[in-house]
């Protein structure tokens, strides 16, 4: 299965493609699913109403089986940006509520939630990383009381790909009645996640990196628990319904997350991001992170080696302390990367091979 995987990307030429935590190149299968529909719409137009629809609502079945909850409670956006301020700005907060959140989340995150306390009076707790920028569970319990209504964080943080241990919160959050909300969108496809087993409340993501699957979807998934206290951000024709119902002053919101898309959607985005979880779901996300973790303990080491100071939280990212060269040394190879944090940071893939991390090692001795 590993071997099919990696043959879904493109080889054929020299880029070398390590920075999969920012955007990773699509699969075949999803460039695939965007060439299918462009030429169907550009064949048929309207005649092509029905199996968009079809296409779209087989997306969500497989997005849903790949964060572990029904279909019904996923709906998508433009970004995870947007899904996630859906969320965050229709939480029913009020004066003196708290929202804890890690002082090294990204932006995507903490922006809206933080907009959401200023707008209602909330407070945001952000919680200092310990060494290494690691983010034990420990911290959090520290700063839960009486006041907490949400804590709002990353799985998989960004700079260093260090993991919260989601099902020990998730023990004191059910507990105290807190709502869980996490940004996946540096894990989902990577690690195994099971939004429900876990006992998470609600989850948000983002096509373009582990998922392999162009720019342009975000996905929020909220357990049905919570639908009817979370109204709609945006409102349109199907909030309600569908663009052909007729126009109803009296009519009631959807009553699963579809009420939260309030129109039209990005058919060939989605379609293509259900086409790159399929293959994963095929492939197994336990294949898939025994080789990113693999392929990133062995850039790991080989940075350690050649003297450099590293840091690794046992994900796909590896973050490292340049030299003065470092980056001009990347980019001839040409390798992409990111500066985040505390040094440039690449991240591996599965479709990535041994020979990719060795000509990185290669170049930066």
């Amino acid at each position: 299965m590993l071997n099919e995987y990696k043959s879904s990307f493109f080889r054929q030429n020299n880029l070398l493609h390590l920075n999969n935590a920012g955007l990773a190149p699509i699969s075949k299968p999803a460039r695939d699913k965007v060439l299918y529909w462009g030429n169907r719409f550009y064949e048929e137009g309207f005649y092509t109403d029905h199996d968009y629809m079809l296409d779209v609502l087989n997306s969500r079945i497989s997005l849903s089986q790949l964060i572990g909850c029904d279909s019904r409670e996923i709906a998508f956006f433009q970004s995870t940006a947007g899904a996630i301020g859906q969320l965050a700005f229709q939480f029913p907060l009020l004066p003196g509520d708290e929202i804890i959140t890690w002082d090294q989340e990204y932006a995507s995150n903490l922006y809206p939630w933080q907009e959401a306390a200023k707008r209602s009076g909330a407070q945001l707790i952000t919680i200092s990383s310990d060494k290494n920028l690691t983010t034990p569970v420990e911290k959090i319990y520290e700063k839960i009381s009486d006041k907490t209504k949400v804590i709002a964080i990353s799985w998989v943080q960004f700079l260093t790909g260090a993991r919260t241990d989601i099902q020990a919160l998730s023990k004191i959050t059910q507990e105290k009645n807190i709502f869980l909300f996490l940004d996946i969108m540096q894990g989902l496809g990577l690690h195994p996640f099971n939004m429900k087993e876990w006992g998470v409340d609600a989850v948000a993501g983002g096509s373009h990196k582990w998922l392999t699957s162009p720019v342009g979807v975000g996905f929020l998934a909220l357990d049905m628990k919570h639908i009817n206290k979370i109204k709609p951000h945006n409102v349109g024709a199907n909030t309600f319904g569908t663009c052909d119902d007729p126009t109803d002053l009296f009519c009631e919101p959807k009553k699963d997350a579809l009420k939260f898309e309030a129109g039209s959607k990005q058919v060939l985005e989605i379609a293509a991001l259900g086409a790159s979880v399929n293959l994963i779901l095929k492939t197994k996300v336990s294949v898939i992170e025994k080789e990113v973790l693999r392929l990133s303990t062995k850039l790991k080491n080989g940075l350690l080696n050649l003297g450099y100071e590293v840091h690794h939280n046992q994900s796909s990212i590896v973050n490292f302390i340049p030299r003065v060269d470092s980056a001009a040394r990347l980019a001839s190879l040409p390798c992409n990367f990111a500066l985040r944090g505390p040094g440039i940071r690449l991240s591996p893939h599965a479709f990535n091979t041994d020979e990719d991390i060795e000509k990185v090692l290669t170049v930066l001795k």
